[in-house]
């Protein structure tokens, strides 16, 4: 594995959800890795968001790509929907996935 660089280019995106908003950055330099944190600080969504954003890195890093994790994602929903500038987002993981897809087609 790639030891972690000092500095990394990176592409962040607000969205909001039923939990508050939610901003996912995307690390695609020499070292993959993404981030996703909750505009609220701490408690048990903080901290799983940030297990969740660790799973992604390493299986990035691993060679899983960010549109196959996406697929994964999409459409799970929680009790809290909310609308973000025109778009339906059903769970903060369904918001990740639209941020990461609307990545993936940016880089293409």
């Amino acid at each position: 594995m790639n030891s972690r660089p000092t500095s990394n280019p990176s592409y962040t995106h607000r969205i909001k959800t039923g939990c508050g908003w939610l901003y996912v950055t995307v690390c695609n330099g020499n070292y993959k890795e993404v981030f996703f944190k909750l505009g609220k600080t701490g408690g048990c969504p903080a901290s799983f968001l940030q297990a969740l954003a660790m799973t992604f890195s390493m299986a990035w890093r691993a060679g899983v790509s960010l549109d196959s994790m996406v697929k994964n994602l999409q459409s799970i929903g929680c009790p809290n929907p909310m609308w973000s500038d025109g778009v339906q987002v059903l769970s903060c993981v369904d918001g990740i996935a639209y941020v990461l897809k609307s990545y993936c087609k940016k880089e293409e």
